[in-house]
């Protein structure tokens, strides 16, 4: 029994040895098993745009209104009073000139003024002195009701007192306003008319507390009016409050407007544009917009090619943007070109701080 089972395992050994060897042939002839790799950049079809130096100007818009430019406003009020106004010469629209008979009234008290001069012209003799007080003190009485160089040169050339009280305009303007219409009845301090020279506007708008760290006295912004957006008109901020206005929590700036061409009118509504900063001393570079994105860190950034072929990532501060170019500051190189197409594949390719090769 011993031997038979003796006999047996021998034969076994030769059958598991013979069985292993199979079994590692069999493992030797197969191909090694292949396992999925990232494909190469070379393969994935990019396009590219050179990176070019420049900058761009870019806007903030903010709303803003058009006013009267107090300085070349004025609002001519009655000093006498008047039975009626007699007649209107100049209506709402109408350009008048410095001097110019804008209301006529029948005023009584102007008459008393003009007789009282014209009776110390007649006990003088019809002799004038200058230093004759009595005859200084009517014709100043004339001057403050309001009497016009030519109407007191008149009356000391024909000594004729009329009861016609003649308003005229303190400046070459536009009439605004008219107060009163022709037959009623003036009080001192009535308003007749308001007049403004039209070619020197404000713009008044606001900003939020925060943002005026740029916006200072002087500094250049562009008026744009909302029925012609192509039409830009340069103007400079004449103040930035240092009040906050308590019922819009804003803080208001006053723009001088230059409107030589009457382009602009009182009380509409424009677009004031304000320069965003620039980079300062940076260089800054133009980059189509859409190549711009947001990395897993947070930063923008731009995946470039360099002349020998390599790509990177480039952080990017973002400046001005203007017709899908963007300005912006990185470190770029010589030849840097910015990948616009196939970015998507591109940016998972190529890591923070990795260059492959195209």
């Amino acid at each position: 029994m011993k031997s038979r089972l003796c006999d047996r395992v021998p034969i076994l050994s030769v059958l598991m040895s013979a069985l292993s060897c199979l079994v590692l042939l069999g493992s030797c002839s197969r191909k090694p098993e292949s396992f999925s790799s990232s494909p190469s950049l070379a393969k994935i079809p990019v396009k590219v745009v050179p990176v070019r130096p420049g900058t761009l100007q870019s806007f903030r818009s903010i709303p803003g209104r058009v006013t009267f430019d107090p300085h070349y406003y004025r609002r001519v009020m009655a000093r006498v009073s008047a039975i009626s106004t007699v007649r209107l010469r100049a209506f709402p629209g109408d350009h008048v000139r410095k001097g110019e008979v804008v209301a006529v009234l029948k005023s009584p008290d102007f008459l008393t003024a003009e007789s009282e001069l014209v009776s110390i012209l007649n006990n003088r003799g019809g002799r004038l002195t200058p230093q004759d007080s009595l005859l200084a003190l009517a014709k100043s009485k004339l001057v403050y009701m309001g009497a016009s160089d030519q109407e007191i040169h008149r009356l000391l050339e024909t000594r004729k007192p009329v009861d016609r009280y003649e308003v005229r305009s303190p400046i070459d303007g536009t009439i605004v306003k008219t107060g009163e219409m022709e037959g009623s009845q003036v009080h001192p301090g009535d308003v007749l008319f308001e007049v403004s020279d039209l070619r020197h506007l404000w713009v008044k708008a606001f900003i939020y507390p925060g943002e005026e760290g740029h916006i200072t006295k002087k500094s250049p912004v562009w008026i744009q009016t909302l029925h012609d957006p192509d039409r830009m008109v340069p103007a400079r901020i004449k103040e930035v409050s240092p009040m906050v206005d308590p019922m819009t929590r804003t803080i208001p700036i006053r723009i001088a407007l230059s409107n030589q061409d009457l382009l602009l009118e009182p009380d509409l509504w424009v677009s004031v544009l304000i320069p965003r900063p620039s980079f300062g001393t940076k260089t800054s570079f133009i980059v189509p917009s859409g190549s711009i994105f947001e990395s897993a860190t947070g930063h923008l950034t731009v995946i470039v090619r360099d002349i020998s072929g390599q790509f990177r990532r480039v952080r990017v501060v973002v400046g001005a943007t203007d017709r899908g170019q963007t300005a912006v500051s990185g470190k770029f190189r010589s030849g840097d070109q910015v990948v616009t197409g196939g970015l998507n594949r591109v940016r998972a390719l190529v890591k923070e701080g990795k260059s492959p090769l195209a």
